[in-house]
């Protein structure tokens, strides 16, 4: 089984089909479901008190963690036989980054290979 994780809370991994409309109907979906411009209680910075950090005070983003958590697990198991991932024809893993663009870092371990 290869586990590919993501340890970033604004970021998700999931199997899907990597096809240009379906990725552009997906964010809209999500913008719809999670809009940024709602108020979150996470970005307001005269009630949040837990897990502070300066650079989450420049830029809002309650929805990126709302989308995050909608979307399920924080990572992927996928099958392996023959050194091969199990993927059906169209999927692929593809990490979401639900925030804002910046560096990031996911997790791949194989076992029992």
């Amino acid at each position: 089984i290869c586990c590919v994780y993501s340890p970033h809370t604004t970021c998700s991994v999931r199997v899907n089909e990597w096809e240009r409309g379906f990725l552009e109907d997906f964010a809209v979906l999500l913008r719809r479901l999670v809009p940024s411009e709602q108020y979150y209680a996470h970005d307001d910075w005269d009630r949040r008190t837990e897990n502070v950090c300066p650079e989450d005070m420049e830029a809002s983003n309650g929805h990126a963690h709302c989308m995050s958590m909608l979307l399920g697990p924080a990572g992927e198991a996928i099958p392996v036989r023959g050194g091969e991932l199990q993927l059906g024809q169209w999927q692929r893993v593809l990490f979401l980054e639900l925030d804002r663009e910046r560096d990031r870092r996911w997790t791949v371990q194989v076992v029992g290979v």
